[in-house]
């Protein structure tokens, strides 16, 4: 299951002054001031269920007439199913944008931004909805069994965080956040591109999506 929420934390900025003492006022620390007061951008937050199984059967091992022997004994299984819940979120971190990042050319204005940040933030156990199947022979599954599962569960979903498409949404809500920011310094949203760096060259240019 996978649900996923666009998050905007960015306080916009607004002014009474006249169009073109906006735009002017771009050369100066003024709209990269502005960008830097969002800290982290929060662009989007993804939430996963995962169930995680497990089986393992007691054998009996030993040596016949010379030849290793391994037999599951059919009274020695064990099964368990474990509810994980994740929350993955991707964000930007605006402090890294400098002067450089903000390139104006006549009434046109790119703004170069980080690539997005995804992480795991936080995953738990339904542990209300833990189902186990354990044998008369064999004991139940101990908590630190049941954490190993977790972190197993938890690692089995950062190797698949590329396949959630995470990052391009997070970059699409970027640039419906900033957009009107820079607008307010007199900018029409036409003039305006918001773009992306990836190991030093610049990634797909975004504009605003209505």
């Amino acid at each position: 299951m996978l649900v996923v929420f666009f998050i905007g934390r960015c306080v916009s900025f607004s002014s009474d002054s006249k169009t073109e003492e906006k735009v002017d006022s771009v050369s100066g620390p003024t709209l990269l001031m502005q960008l830097q007061r969002c800290s982290r951008l929060n662009t989007a937050e993804v939430k996963l269920h995962k169930i995680i199984t497990h089986d393992d059967e007691l054998k009996l091992s030993g040596n016949l007439m010379g030849k290793e022997l391994s037999v599951n004994i059919p009274a020695g299984r064990r099964k368990v199913a474990i509810p994980l819940y994740a929350t993955v979120k991707a964000s930007i971190d605006l402090g890294k944008v400098t002067d450089d990042d903000i390139v104006r050319e006549g009434n046109k204005i790119t703004v170069f931004l980080p690539e997005p940040d995804v992480e795991i933030t936080e995953t738990h156990i339904d542990h209300e909805g833990v189902k186990q199947y354990v044998a008369l022979t064999r004991r139940n599954f101990s908590d630190e069994e049941l954490q190993k599962y977790e972190l197993e569960g938890r690692k089995s979903i950062e190797a698949s965080l590329g396949s959630l498409g995470l990052e391009n949404m997070a970059r699409e809500s970027a640039a419906r956040q900033l957009v009107p920011i820079v607008q307010a310094f007199g900018f029409k949203d036409t003039d305006i591109t918001i773009t992306f760096r990836k190991n030093e060259k610049n990634n797909t240019i975004l504009r605003r999506i209505e």
